[in-house]
């Protein structure tokens, strides 16, 4: 939420064209950025989800499913946890660690469900 706010303090004219953004200019563009790639993966993860889903036509099959899922994003949680660390403990760039490693579990989530 922090960074969401942050980005709109950025301004407008500071991002190239056709809403690319140069993710090197300073710390808080790496932010930005790291937030915005997380989003895109965690978008897809989603869809897919939700496609995969209805084609799970027993209620069993569903459950244990939806379990898995839930499972599987506490395990990303905490390992980005332990691989990040804590904000607190961190300095300017743990968004960008933090960031890296959701986009980097979610990624392999991905493909698995894509296999």
């Amino acid at each position: 939420m922090l960074l969401l706010g942050l980005s709109a303090s950025v301004p407008v004219h500071a991002q190239p064209a056709a809403g690319r953004r140069d993710c090197n200019v300073n710390q808080l563009a790496m932010n930005v950025c790291a937030a915005a790639r997380f989003e895109e993966v965690d978008k897809e993860l989603n869809r897919l989800y939700r496609a995969k889903l209805p084609m799970l036509r027993h209620p069993a099959t569903r459950t244990r499913f939806r379990d898995a899922q839930r499972a599987w994003l506490a395990f990303r949680d905490a390992a980005c946890l332990y691989e990040a660390g804590p904000r607190e403990e961190s300095g300017s760039i743990w968004p960008v660690e933090h960031y890296g490693c959701l986009v980097k579990h979610t990624e392999r989530r991905i493909q698995d469900m894509r296999e």
